[in-house]
């Protein structure tokens, strides 16, 4: 799946469970918000918003979040830790076992179903025809 895009738009890549560098991005380049630029940008997310850092569920929830509050301006690509095989051992499993209690292997799990969100990214963009 790709995603055509059109210009202009914000481009954020490999938060990696880094929270805080994703409120600087914000402070920064302005958030998604109503009473911002949401309605003249695109925000366009390159993947791997888990593992690694400390705080891949709060990173990936406020994402959703963005996305189901603005579905056409909140572009999420899915990266190479968007990958249940790949984020189960890089961090993203443990964290979710350990901050949620579950069994990660249980398919109603927080853990299963954020990967299974994972699988219906798109896996890349073009931005005015590049």
């Amino acid at each position: 799946m790709i995603r055509e895009i059109k210009p202009p738009v914000k481009i954020f890549g490999d938060i990696h469970g880094q929270y805080v560098d994703l409120m600087r991005f914000f402070d920064i380049w302005k958030a998604p918000q109503e009473n911002g630029d949401i309605h003249a940008f695109d925000y366009l997310f390159l993947g791997n918003y888990v593992d690694k850092g400390q705080f891949s569920l709060e990173v990936i929830c406020l994402l959703m979040a963005l996305k189901l509050r603005y579905p056409k301006q909140i572009i999420l690509l899915r990266g190479n830790h968007e990958d249940r095989h790949v984020n189960k051992y890089l961090g993203f499993g443990d964290e979710c076992a350990k901050r949620l209690g579950e069994d990660i292997n249980d398919p109603n799990s927080c853990f299963s179903r954020i990967n299974d969100a994972f699988e219906n990214m798109p896996l890349a963009a073009v931005i005015a025809d590049k």
